[in-house]
């Protein structure tokens, strides 16, 4: 079940901050109007000194860096070192936008007026604000980051002393849930922070510095140390800010508003002839597929491929379990767009002209309802059509909303103290930005590795009409193999909710796996009985759910997730008893033989790899779908809270 940061966005809204992007920010402690800051001096003098408590303090901070810390969050100090950083990053960053109103870069930044901002008098004031607005949120989502505890579902009631007892010291409690109070970098974080002494030094060799400590203080005036500790905590910051982002659900005001964006799957069909096993075509004609993707072959042809469109078509529209699910099972296992069969046919948030006019006008017909489906001929091949929705980017706009509250409200609980008459800068010459530092974000990394589900966790939720800590192992089973593929949180709870038509006084039907990936964005390889298949896919890095009568596992039955086959040939296994932790030794290591996994498994069902990258994606993939300029959903999402973090909340439009 997704969480709701309700605390800080209750807070966001008590202090009424829910409010859209300005193009002029409201004031802060460090952004206090002035009227001596309006008066700005053009051609090559400094504006007067200014207001002691805000950015127009000095007329011109230029000068030898200091030795005092400069502001102050918490405990935690900005030197003049990190905040050279800070500062010149922002420069660059800005040099890069696409700005009606820009300096001249090769001038001094504190004789130029800034039209920008009226409570700043020059560009370098301008800077210097935006400076301490950036280390300020990334500094209070730091200290918020190790001292508010991350969000759980009320659901969830762990028994401290079990816990103790089967979980202290396990391999499996660094992907358990729950188990970390504070916010922790998953793998894929943690591997970048760590790798940002390599990040830099490729930098500096890419900008031409030659190595990260010319490159500090060429660039940024300041000393690599200075640099690296204002790049972690940046990034650290970041991953957080990502971390709590994924669980807002932002109200959306509904709207009567023009459709800008829909939602459909897609089957693409080359012509073809129909099979017909008793009369066999000898000889039939191939397509043939041109670099840019158009199809060449007879009206005969086409005229059949049209038919066998039609057919599949109607077969799944008669079939019993007719649905979007089933269609994109449908797509994954025919279509033949590459950029889209990987995951079900889907193209996200698609804009008038992005496809082929034919298949635009029927997307876009304000007539068009979810559900409705079509056969349509293009250049390109055969296309079965089957519309998602629709929206008018209303949602887009609340999400942007509910991420700068979540700054906005960690800056409110940590506010800035700063000694402005203490700031000075020195003049530096960076080519590098706020963006060639801050990780890039990949998007389908919520879950880099299978997260843990423990049963016995939520003694209170019923999965059917029976307890799930004792009848939930093939849900909570479920719930792990979900939360990885679809990289999204869905938790036992939540699919014993969905799903408790499937439980029964034995357990889970295992037809779960059979009928339900689809729903949730993954789909079943197969279902096989033999072990050396199944042995096979997890050798090839499939993942594998087994399930188990009495025996090693089990006194029962239970359901067990394989995540992969471990380089000295032992296994990984995700399992949902709590018990099995102190009574099975391996469990200590992580690391079973396979050998304890065929004797007592009556079946095995393997999963295609999860989506890592949709190829008609041109961010993540290689753009080779039907659309044009096509981003999918998750790096849609991903550039936009990058774009709202690289941005701030006060001082950018």
């Amino acid at each position: 079940m997704k969480k709701i940061i309700t605390l800080l966005l209750a807070l966001a809204m008590v202090l009424g901050l829910l409010t859209g992007c300005a193009e002029t920010a409201a004031p802060t402690e460090a952004t206090v109007p002035t009227t001596a800051a309006a008066a700005a001096v053009p051609g090559e003098t400094a504006p007067p000194d200014g207001n002691p408590d805000d950015v127009t303090c000095k007329g011109s901070y230029t000068g030898p860096l200091g030795t005092k810390a400069v502001a102050r969050v918490g405990s935690e100090t900005l030197t003049p070192g990190v905040l050279q950083a800070a500062y010149w990053a922002q420069v660059e960053q800005f040099r890069r936008g696409t700005w009606e109103e820009t300096p001249d870069f090769d001038k001094p930044l504190d004789v130029q007026p800034c039209p920008l901002d009226e409570d700043v008098a020059s560009w370098q004031q301008y800077f210097l604000k935006r400076a301490l607005d950036t280390w300020h949120t990334a500094q209070a989502l730091a200290l918020q980051s190790q001292e508010v505890p991350m969000a759980t579902e009320e659901a969830y009631k762990p028994d401290p002393e079990k816990h103790a007892e089967y979980m202290t010291d396990m391999p499996a409690n660094r992907v358990l849930y729950g188990n970390n109070k504070f916010y922790v970098p998953n793998s894929m974080h943690q591997a970048f922070l760590d790798g940002l002494p390599a990040l830099l030094k490729d930098l500096a060799e890419n900008r031409g510095y030659g190595n990260a400590d010319a490159m500090a203080d060429k660039a940024f005036g300041t000393t690599l140390a200075d640099l690296t500790a204002f790049a972690e905590l940046y990034n650290r910051s970041y991953m957080y800010f990502t971390t709590l982002s994924y669980d807002l659900e932002p109200e959306v005001q509904e709207t009567a508003g023009e459709t800008k964006f829909v939602d459909i799957r897609q089957i693409l069909l080359y012509p073809q002839v129909e099979q017909n096993p008793w009369q066999p075509v000898e000889n039939p004609e191939t397509p043939q597929i041109g670099a840019d993707g158009t199809v060449t072959c007879s009206e005969e042809l086409w005229q059949s491929g049209m038919a066998v469109a039609e057919k599949l078509l109607n077969e799944w529209r008669y079939g019993i379990r007719a649905g979007e699910a089933t269609f994109a099972e449908l797509a994954n296992q025919h279509s033949q767009d590459r950029g889209t069969a990987v995951n079900g046919g889907s193209y996200r948030d698609l804009q008038p002209g992005q496809l082929d006019p034919a298949l635009d006008e029927w997307c876009f017909d304000p007539e068009r309802k979810p559900g409705d489906t079509t056969v349509i001929r293009t250049d390109y091949g055969i296309h079965i059509l089957y519309f998602s929705g629709s929206s008018d980017g209303s949602d887009k706009s609340a999400m942007n909303t509910a991420q700068q509250a979540l700054l906005r409200s960690a800056r409110e609980q940590y506010p800035m103290e700063v000694d402005y008459a203490a700031i000075s800068l020195k003049e530096a010459q960076s080519r590098v930005a706020l963006e060639d530092m801050l990780y890039p974000d990949v998007a389908h990394e919520r879950y880099p590795e299978v997260p843990l589900y423990v049963q016995q966790d939520y003694p209170d939720t019923k999965y059917g009409g029976y307890p799930l800590r004792t009848h939930g192992c093939g849900i909570t089973t479920m719930a792990m193999l979900a939360s990885y593929m679809a990289d999204e949180e869905l938790t036992p709870p939540e699919l014993s909710q969905r799903y408790g038509s499937y439980c029964s006084e034995h357990g889970t039907d295992g037809t779960l796996f059979n009928k339900t990936p689809a729903e949730m964005g993954f789909f079943l390889l197969k279902k096989t009985y033999k072990p050396d298949e199944a042995k096979q896919a997890l050798e090839d890095g499939y993942i594998v759910v087994s399930v188990q009568t009495k025996g090693f596992w089990t006194r029962g039955g239970h359901y067990l997730l394989i995540e992969k086959m471990n380089e000295d040939g032992t296994i990984q296994v995700r399992d949902s008893n709590l018990f099995n932790y102190g009574r099975l030794p391996d469990h200590k290591n992580d690391r079973f033989e396979w050998e304890t996994i065929p004797p007592k498994c009556v079946g095995y069902w393997i999963f295609q790899n999860k989506i890592k990258t949709i190829p008609a994606c041109t961010r993540c993939g290689d753009g080779s779908g039907l659309a044009e300029n096509y981003i999918c959903e998750k790096c849609q999402s991903a550039l936009a809270r990058r774009g709202t973090y690289l941005n701030g909340t006060d001082t950018l439009a």
